[in-house]
């Protein structure tokens, strides 16, 4: 019997944390030739014409879709809009309150009530 993903998708019985570490050393590996000066050095750009770090993008975004796919088609729609919403909201919520409060203060000359 041939096995099919969506037995794979249903538990922690999968190599998505593999491929995410190989898509992050990718996306280091891109990242290492422009610190060093050496621009559209990268080997595999001349293999393929881009680089591996639009690879390891498109790699993040595909495990993305596929989980998120996974979460919406497993649970109720309440649950799931829920979840995303718990999931996104306080590292929003924290980020615009960095933003306003420790480099907006930093950044701008304007008075400090008109930030706030």
């Amino acid at each position: 019997m041939a096995n099919v993903i969506s037995k794979y998708s249903s538990n922690r019985d999968n190599n998505f944390n593999l491929i995410r570490f190989i898509a992050a050393s990718l996306v280091l590996y891109s990242h290492c030739f422009p610190l060093t000066g050496l621009n559209n050095a990268e080997p595999i750009i001349n293999y393929i014409g881009f680089s591996g770090g639009v690879i390891a993008i498109d790699i993040f975004f595909i495990i993305s879709g596929f989980l998120i796919a996974n979460s919406l088609f497993t649970n109720n729609v309440f649950f799931f809009i829920r979840a995303r919403v718990i999931r996104i909201y306080p590292a929003l919520l924290v980020s615009i309150i960095f933003c306003v409060c420790v480099v907006g203060l930093f950044f701008t000359k304007a008075p400090l009530l008109t930030i706030f």
